[in-house]
Parts: C-alpha cells; structure tokens; sequence
C-alpha cells in the first residue's frame, strides 16, 4: 500500500520542481573581485618572487637536514612545516630527520628538560611516520 502512495505522489512532486520559479538573490559584487576564485596554480609568479620561494624552500632544508644533537630543535621544526601543509615538499628530509631522530632516541633518552609539547611531538611525529614508539620511550 506504502509503496503505491509513493508512486502515485512522486511524479507530481518532480512536475512541481520544474514549474516553480525561483528569485535570484541579487548580491552585490565582491570586495576582492575574482582574485580568490582563481587558484595558486594558475597565477604567475614573477622572477623576484620564484627565487625568494626558492631560496625561503632551501632554507627550510638545511634546517630540516641540520646536524643537531638535540631532537627538541629539530621536532618542532618538522610539526611546523607539517601543520602549514608544506610537508610535501620536504618528504624524504623529514623522513630522514625522524628516522635518525628515532634510532638516536632508542638508544640515548634524552628527556631531562623536556617541556610538555616536545614530549608529545616527540611521540607523536615518529607514529605518524609508521616508527613504533612506545609510550615508555616519549
């Protein structure tokens, strides 16, 4: 019985949608224009600009590949440049610096002084990467 209500109800409700006349809102132009509907691959960078995001993306690779003894100098780094989604561009740096990172922590616990953060990032960096880090070693 249910199913022969349905039937009968929606070819009238599909011929109502087609009927009905809907007002267009007339908003009225925005500040920015269209700048913010065109994507970042679609827009130019001129010269000055290219070699500034050359020069600035470098930068982060030596610090990401800087030889420093302290994990707590180099784990922040590595969550910034993951949390500003730029990571991509750093992928096997980062994976290197995590791997040392970890095989150095296995074998030298170095927590003396840590804060609460470096702790966490310490733990939580590695797992994302598929390291096993057990809660006694953060």
């Amino acid at each position: 019985m249910s199913s022969q209500i349905s039937t009968n109800l929606a070819p009238s409700q599909h011929g109502n949608i087609s009927k009905e006349n809907r007002h267009l809102a007339n908003f009225k132009p925005s500040f920015w224009g269209d700048i913010c509907l065109s994507s970042p691959s679609q827009m130019e960078m001129d010269a000055g600009t290219q070699q500034e995001y050359e020069e600035l993306k470098q930068e982060v690779r030596r610090m990401l590949v800087a030889n420093t003894d302290k994990s707590s100098q180099k784990l922040p780094i590595i969550d910034a440049v993951q949390r500003l989604g730029v990571d991509y561009h750093f992928q096997k740096e980062i994976e290197e610096a995590l791997e040392i990172i970890y095989h150095h922590h296995c074998n030298h616990i170095e927590i003396d002084g840590d804060d609460l953060y470096t702790t966490a990032v310490r733990f939580r960096l590695p797992r994302e990467h598929g390291f096993n880090v057990h809660c006694g070693m953060a």
